[in-house]
C-alpha cells in the first residue's frame, strides 16, 4: 500500500473514531474507504463502496452497503431505512463525512415533523489535507433539524450557530391567514448581523437559499422541506407578477418597479429585473416542472453589495420573497414574485 493511501485510511479512521464520542453510547460503525481503480483501462468502471451500522440503546440501524457517496449520505438521513434508530449518531456521522458541495436529499420526514432543514457552511479556500483535518478550522459546518410545529402560532428555530464565520441561520414559520398559506422563511445573518439574507415562501414545497461571500470565501447553502399537508391548490402559473424595491420603505430615493412575466410552462424563462452601474444584477428564472418537482422560480442577485451573490428557489405556485440588507453599500432590497392569479 502506498504512503498516500496509508495517510488517507489513517485520516478516515480518526474521523470515524470521533463519531463514537457522541453522548450516551458507543455506536458500532463499519465503514470502508473508497476503493480506487489502481489500474484503469478504457473499459474499466471505477466505484466506491461504503458500509455502516449504528447500534444505540438496543436499537440497530442494520448493516447498509452503499455504492456511492451520495447514496451513503442519503441513507444516513433516511429514518425508515434505519428503523428510526441512532438518529443523533447518524446525523453526527453525516455532518462529518458528507462534504459534497451540493446538499443531499433531506430524507423522509418523521410523522410528526412539519419541516426539516439542512444548512451547510462551506469554505471556498483551497486548503491542504492537514488544514481540512483541523476540527477548529472546519472546511464545512453543517446542521440538520426537524421542526415540530402545530401550525397555530409563529415560531423560530435555530439551525446554524456561528458568530463570525458562516453566520447564524434560522427558520421562521407563520400560520396560514385569510388568502395566504402557511409561510416558511430561511434567515441568515452574517458579520455579526450586519448582513441579513431572507428567503420566504409557502411551506408546500422545498425552499432553498444559497449565499456566497467572495471576500470571506464562504458559502452557506440552506434547504428546507415541509410536510405535504401544507401544499395549496394549484393556480394558473402562466402569468407571474414580481414587485421590486431597492432602498428603504420610507426612502424617497428608493427604486420601485413591477414586472410581469408570461410563459408557456414548457420552456424556461429568464428576465433581468434590475442592473446597477457596477454590473450588479437581479435575475428571475422560471423553470418548467421536471423530475417529479413542480414548476420552480429562482431569483439570483449578483454583486449588489460588491462581493456577494444571493440565490433563492421555491415552487412557483407557493411564491417567493427575498430580502437583503447589506453593510458594504447599505443596499437594502426586496423582491416578491407569485402567480398573478393569486
Amino acid at each position: 500500500m502506498s504512503l498516500k493511501n496509508s495517510l488517507l485510511l489513517t485520516a478516515l479512521t480518526m474521523v470515524l473514531g470521533a463519531c463514537g464520542n457522541g453522548g450516551g453510547g458507543q455506536p458500532v460503525v463499519t465503514a470502508a474507504a473508497p476503493i480506487p481503480n489502481t489500474n484503469p483501462t478504457p473499459t474499466s468502471i471505477g466505484y466506491e463502496e461504503l458500509t455502516y451500522e449504528f447500534k444505540f440503546n438496543g436499537c440497530s440501524t442494520g448493516k447498509h452497503k452503499l455504492l456511492s457517496k451520495k447514496e451513503f449520505c442519503d441513507a444516513l438521513l433516511n429514518d425508515a431505512l434505519n428503523n428510526n434508530c441512532a438518529r443523533e449518531l447518524r446525523i453526527e456521522h453525516y455532518n462529518r463525512q458528507c462534504t459534497a458541495t451540493q446538499p443531499s436529499s433531506a430524507g423522509t420526514l418523521l410523522p410528526t415533523s412539519a419541516a426539516r432543514c439542512i444548512v451547510s457552511g462551506m469554505d471556498l479556500k483551497d486548503r491542504t489535507f492537514l488544514d481540512n483535518m483541523n476540527p477548529f478550522n472546519p472546511q464545512r459546518r453543517q446542521s440538520m433539524r426537524d421542526m415540530f410545529w402545530n401550525g397555530r402560532q409563529s415560531q423560530a428555530y435555530d439551525l446554524l450557530f456561528s458568530s463570525n464565520s458562516y453566520g447564524r441561520a434560522r427558520f421562521l414559520v407563520s400560520p396560514a391567514q385569510a388568502g395566504r398559506s402557511a409561510q416558511g422563511e430561511i434567515l441568515l445573518q452574517q458579520q455579526r448581523g450586519d448582513d441579513a439574507f431572507s428567503a420566504r415562501g409557502g411551506m408546500g414545497s422545498p425552499l432553498r437559499m444559497v449565499v456566497t461571500n467572495f471576500t470571506d470565501e464562504k458559502e452557506v447553502d440552506a434547504v428546507c422541506i415541509s410536510d405535504k399537508a401544507f401544499r395549496v391548490p394549484k393556480k394558473d402559473l402562466r402569468t407571474v407578477k414580481c414587485s421590486f424595491r431597492l432602498g428603504g420603505t420610507h426612502d424617497r430615493n428608493s427604486t420601485v418597479r413591477e414586472e410581469i412575466l408570461t410563459w408557456d410552462l414548457v420552456n424556461s424563462v429568464q428576465k433581468e429585473i434590475f442592473r446597477t452601474r457596477r454590473s450588479g444584477s437581479i435575475v428571475v428564472k422560471l423553470k418548467p416542472a421536471a423530475n417529479g418537482e413542480e414548476e420552480r422560480i429562482e431569483v439570483e442577485t449578483v454583486e449588489l453589495d460588491i462581493d456577494k451573490t444571493f440565490k433563492a428557489e421555491a415552487a412557483l405556485n407557493e411564491g417567493l420573497e427575498i430580502r437583503y440588507q447589506g453593510r458594504q453599500t447599505r443596499a437594502d432590497f426586496s423582491l416578491q414574485c407569485a402567480p398573478a392569479s393569486k
